[in-house]
């Protein structure tokens, strides 16, 4: 008889339970169907008592990284039957996504808590999915953006001096520029660009001349570009260019003014000054320009302009203002470069 009292009595009870826990399921049911609401923990029924697991609850979508998604996305859909690797801490969880579930589900379904200051990176741009879960992050992610071409400035010592020509138009590209990233206790704190790579877009090529009709007092030769037709430039230590039609082997010889039977005026009428030569006008025509220095380069006379005569074949006498000039340069091998009239 007691027995059977007892009996009825644990039946009594877990009928009492039973109906508690349909009448709490029912509650959990209406809360979650609730817009905006969802039952933070389970009850579970088991042998007459009920005892409490905690449950995961949706992760803000600010405190969701996304690596490798579309712009704009928050929470995002993972793909099915994808592996999933998640890290938090020490500790590593392996699952496989289901059927359009996000990483908020994921999380949930797995059990796994993310921290009040924790945040979630998800890189998708690999072959799995990786999960990190952490309070600090630095990372790295590469993006391609839009590349301005960029303007080269070059000289030309076949244009006039200072004109500018566009000698390759410039063009428009991408790029991949990679951004370091970092958060610090769940917050943002910088996002700036550390490289940049594969440029695509063609630098504008801008060309200035430095060609010039006359060199300036004292500058010397740098170097000679020469044409197969004989012609060429002379690039000048300034920086200007000149152009020369041909070249002539000469002897350069020096004379002055009121020295012997020197005067002052020249063949052609002019008065003499630093820059007149006396030539052979059989050989040099009056009235050709030239720029002279030694064959060896140790002395540039500079501009010179065949006004004057007096001299036989392939000589040219160099005009100096003093007779000690004349005597320090003596007779020495040179080369005249025939300059544009």
């Amino acid at each position: 008889m007691i027995e059977r009292e007892q009996h009825k009595s644990r039946i009594s009870a877990r009928r009492w339970w039973q109906a508690a826990f349909a009448l709490l399921l029912c509650t959990v049911l209406v809360l979650e169907a609730a817009p905006q609401l969802s039952a933070s923990a389970l009850y579970i029924l088991t042998d007459g008592i009920a005892t409490v697991a905690t449950g995961t609850e949706r992760v803000s979508a600010d405190r969701i990284l996304l690596v490798g998604a579309q712009e704009g996305e928050t929470d995002v859909v993972l793909e099915a039957d994808r592996k999933v690797t998640i890290h938090q801490g020490d500790n590593l969880f392996y699952a496989t996504s289901r059927e359009a579930e996000t990483v908020s589900e994921l999380l949930q379904r797995e059990g796994i808590e993310v921290g009040p200051l924790e945040m979630v990176r998800v890189d998708l741009s690999g072959e799995d999915i990786r999960l990190n879960i952490a309070a600090n992050f630095t990372y790295y992610e590469t993006v391609q953006e839009a590349a301005a071409y960029t303007t080269l400035y070059t000289t030309d010592y076949t244009l006039p001096k200072g004109e500018q020509r566009v000698t390759t138009p410039g063009v428009n590209g991408t790029q991949d520029v990679t951004y370091e990233v970092v958060y610090a206790d769940g917050a943002f704190v910088s996002r700036q660009a550390v490289a940049e790579s594969n440029n695509t877009a063609t630098a504008e090529v801008v060309s200035t001349g430095t060609l010039v009709k006359t060199a300036q007092e004292g500058d010397t030769i740098d170097r000679v570009i020469r044409n197969e037709d004989g012609s060429g430039y002379l690039i000048l230590k300034s920086g200007d260019s000149l152009h020369f039609t041909h070249t002539m082997d000469v002897k350069c010889t020096a004379y002055t003014a009121n020295v012997g039977k020197v005067g002052t005026i020249t063949a052609t009428g002019t008065t003499v000054h630093t820059g007149v030569v006396a030539v052979d006008r059989s050989v040099i025509p009056l009235g050709s320009t030239m720029f002279i220095t030694t064959a060896n380069g140790d002395f540039t006379y500079g501009m010179g302009y065949a006004e004057d005569t007096g001299v036989r074949g392939k000589v040219v006498d160099l005009y100096m203002n003093t007779y000690n000039e004349c005597i320090q340069f003596g007779r020495r091998s040179s080369v005249v470069y025939f300059l544009d009239q």
